[in-house]
């Protein structure tokens, strides 16, 4: 099968897994739809209260407009990494069951179902936050180190700033890396997930190419359905802000804006995203099949990142409090044509060369 035609293959699954877990799907769009109307709120109380004060001094409207946006923009982190990870890492849990065969219901108690796992296996969204946050913090240093961008894109001459742009790319791609490996760690039913990450990652080094060209085009697409979104929100936005008279004017013009940007962003995250991560997370359990973590990079990883070596430790801990020993996996799971079967219990078996690795 040529690449082209795994590729295709792979988005192929990726819908299917979609059309599995609609009912995550439809939690995800509330809770985005939910977000824009306090969106909507808040620059609605804050453009009436900047309008106002912008009569007496005209500068505090412009003021009251870049506090709004700060401290939304404070909100909103705080609330992805504590309401909007849940639901993520719920839909990672229950497409990863539904790519291996396991059984997913079908109805509302999916949602139920999927957070049961994460639960499970994550204890705490600040737990996951954690993993995620040394996972990324891997890859990248992975990424600076080992990935050559000369591999992907042949550049004559000198063509440093061109370099610079599409290093930046990739690296906001990452993030989609990040959670496919997640999903590894939930597919090995491990109790010690940083363990299981660790291998995860080590399998990412060794098969990154077929799934980082994945995250590449994933995120390139995303950004421009997100400039659709932007538009389709910006041009009644900018219709409505002239309908509200010139006093509103510059005002009316930044507040439409800001709407539209943060609504675009949102639309992205709800309708697009899902796609892209279900996208990289079947490319990468499909390139990584049948293969296992080699010591070698594990080295490499070790020698190359912080993160990693911090990992390492932090799955060394909960094994020692588990009274188990940290080692290599079972190999990846291996792909059959209806998805991907399951792998043996990685806590029964021994990597080659013994455990203690």
């Amino acid at each position: 099968m040529s690449q082209n035609q795994s590729q295709g293959s792979y988005m192929k699954e990726a819908v299917s897994l979609l059309g599995a877990t609609v009912p995550l799907l439809g939690l995800n769009a509330a809770v985005y739809a939910g977000f824009f109307l306090v969106a909507v709120i808040w620059f609605a109380i804050w453009g009436a209260i900047a309008f106002f004060v912008s009569k007496l001094v005209p500068i505090a409207g412009v003021i009251c407009i870049l506090f709004a946006m700060g401290a939304g923009g404070f909100a909103w982190r705080m609330a992805r990494r504590y309401l909007l990870y849940m639901v993520k890492g719920a839909h990672i849990a229950a497409m990863t069951e539904v790519m291996l065969g396991r059984e997913v219901p079908k109805g509302p108690g999916q949602i139920q179902y999927a957070r049961d796992i994460v639960t499970k296996y994550f204890k705490d969204v600040s737990v996951l936050f954690g993993l995620d946050a040394l996972i990324n913090g891997t890859v990248k240093a992975f990424t600076n180190t080992f990935v050559r961008i000369i591999n992907f894109i042949p550049l004559p001459g000198d063509f440093r700033k061109l370099i610079r742009v599409v290093q930046g790319i990739i690296n906001r791609s990452l993030s989609y890396v990040d959670e496919a490996i997640l999903s590894y760690a939930i597919a090995q039913r491990e109790e010690n997930v940083w363990n299981s990450a660790r291998h995860g990652i080590v399998l990412y080094g060794q098969s990154y190419k077929p799934i980082l060209f994945t995250t590449l085009k994933a995120w390139v697409l995303g950004k421009v359905f997100g400039v659709i979104f932007f538009a389709m929100i910006i041009v009644p936005g900018l219709l409505i802000s002239s309908l509200l008279g010139p006093e509103w004017g510059t005002l009316g013009f930044i507040i439409a804006l800001v709407l539209a940007a943060v609504g675009g962003r949102l639309l992205e995250l709800a309708f697009y995203e899902p796609f892209a991560l279900a996208y990289t997370i079947v490319t990468y359990h499909r390139e990584i099949a049948g293969k296992q973590p080699d010591p070698e990079w594990d080295q490499k990883l070790q020698n190359a990142s912080e993160s990693f070596r911090n990992l390492i430790g932090k799955a060394k801990e909960a094994g020692l409090k588990a009274g188990d020993q940290v080692g290599l996996p079972a190999p990846a799971p291996a792909t059959a044509a209806t998805g991907v079967q399951e792998a043996p219990n990685p806590q029964g078996t021994n990597p080659p060369g013994g455990s203690g690795w």
